[in-house]
């Protein structure tokens, strides 16, 4: 047998032997083949219905798995291309114990055990008692699923499905064949993994109101690696392969997403009214969802968190990513009060439902009722008085403007009685005098005595002065 995960060649798988009842179903069909002859519109049945969710039953899907993959681990390949994610939880005996794993003592671990190759942040919350580590090497993912130390600390380490394996869907398989002539049968183009796992879709049809669960000629294949084929080959002919989109699962108990009432741990939320119990149990007629708080059930298609759901699911298929990743780039459902207000006046009688004591008998939408609101006219407020003017720039000016004066300019240097030449010159001498007397006490420097002198000389030589003598110390 090749290798599973020979990216030269593929993997083609081992054959099945042509027996001659598999050949016969080859053949053309005969005249009483399972082919519907034409209907008129008249003569097409209603489509049925359930009321009672009781009378529901799981659909019973036929499933086959290749021997090399049941017991084996899923690795990673050297061609995949990163994040290498492995994920990591805690074994426990009772679930509902509710156990916690925290990133920051899982990296601790992994530090105390010298466990290398993890990228910075690489260790992130992905869950209540599940962590998610990333690696730098497909390698070293591998290797760490069978490290030693995982086993005495009760965790369990595998490789998420979604990173190295990828769902593909293929129509008008003949409901004869069995999935496990189908898988061994397959033949994939070059380049892509093997064919591990096949599922056939059912159609529910439901005969005096109970439902039954029909094979159709739709199969789900599972491709090992990173990379969806386009078509596979199966007995001299080519299938294509379309992208299969994750169905959107919602669990009747809790009416939370990705699990159903079989699976529940949560306690129960009723998907009528909103309280908690369950659904089934209820008998309010008024529905309160509990997502969008809309007058639906939390299980009706055309609530906004469906089409969210919806819109999930179909990232999560495309671009192969965790539900985690996925969410966190639709925002939540979140009616606001203006929303809810109008609903309110839309459905006076049934939302909300708390509006009347007793919800079993609702208000009549035309009774009459008294109101208590009274209406207070209040007369308009007179008119303020005329507000100042605003900014006048001429009145500015004349502030800040120099005023004009009455007198020519200078006239204030001017005196009126300007006194004569005689008595100015006899003003100076005197007080030349009184300078020159004074100092007489005081020792003069030789060049200032020099001036002096000669200054004194002149003095003296005028007529009518009084002498004037310096001494020098």
């Amino acid at each position: 047998m090749d290798d599973p995960h020979d990216p030269g060649g593929g993997y083609k798988g081992p054959r099945a032997p042509h027996s001659q009842n598999f050949s016969s179903q080859m053949d053309i069909d005969p005249p009483n083949s399972r082919k519907r002859p034409p209907q008129s519109e008249e003569n097409i049945p209603p489509k049925k219905t359930i009321t009672n969710l009781s009378q529901t039953s799981p659909s019973i899907q036929s499933t086959y798995t290749h021997p090399d993959f049941v017991e084996r681990k899923t690795r990673y390949c050297e061609d995949d291309i990163a994040p290498f994610l492995v994920h990591v939880n805690k074994t426990v005996t009772d679930v509902s114990a509710g156990p916690t794993l925290k990133p920051i003592k899982f990296g601790h671990f992994l530090f105390r055990n010298s466990i290398k190759n993890v990228i910075q942040d690489g260790v992130k919350r992905i869950g209540r008692n599940r962590v998610s580590v990333e690696f730098k090497s497909a390698a070293a993912a591998n290797a760490f699923l069978e490290h030693p130390a995982l086993q005495p600390a009760k965790f369990e380490a595998n490789i998420p499905s979604y990173n190295v394996t990828r769902m593909g869907i293929v129509r008008d398989v003949p409901v004869e064949w069995t999935l496990e002539e189908l898988v061994q049968s397959v033949e994939v183009p070059a380049g892509c993994g093997a064919v591990i796992k096949a599922r056939r879709l059912n159609r529910k049809k439901i005969e005096n109101n109970v439902p039954t669960w029909i094979p159709t000629q739709s199969v789900v294949l599972t491709f090992s690696g990173q990379k969806l084929p386009n078509r596979i080959f199966c007995f001299f002919t080519s299938l294509p392969v379309e992208v299969y989109v994750l169905p959107i699962i919602q669990c009747n108990k809790c009416c939370r997403f990705g699990h159903i009432s079989t699976q529940c741990r949560s306690a129960p939320r009723c998907f009528i009214c909103s309280q908690p119990h369950e659904g089934i149990t209820c008998s309010k007629s008024s529905p309160l969802c509990l997502f969008c708080s809309g007058p639906h059930s939390a299980t009706d298609t055309s609530c906004p968190e469906h089409s969210r759901q919806k819109s999930i699911k179909l990232v999560m298929s495309q671009e192969s990513i965790s539900y985690l990743e996925a969410s966190a780039r639709f925002p939540q459902v979140r009616r606001s009060f203006a929303d809810t207000a109008r609903m309110t006046q839309s459905f006076p009688s049934t939302y909300p439902p708390t509006i009347h004591t007793d919800l079993s008998q609702p208000l009549h939408p035309n009774s009459q009722s008294s109101s208590y609101k009274k209406t207070v006219n209040i007369a308009r407020r007179p008119y303020s008085a005329a507000l100042s003017p605003g900014y006048d720039r001429e009145a500015h000016c004349r502030i800040v403007d120099t005023p004009a004066s009455t007198t020519p300019n200078g006239c204030a240097l001017l005196s009126p009685n300007p006194p004569q030449q005689e008595n100015l010159l006899e003003l100076l001498l005197s007080t030349l005098i009184n300078i020159i007397s004074k100092m007489n006490d005081v020792a003069l420097p030789n060049n200032v005595y020099q001036k002096l002198t000669q200054l004194i000389s002149i003095f003296n030589n005028v007529p009518n002065n009084p002498t004037v003598e310096l001494s020098q110390h």
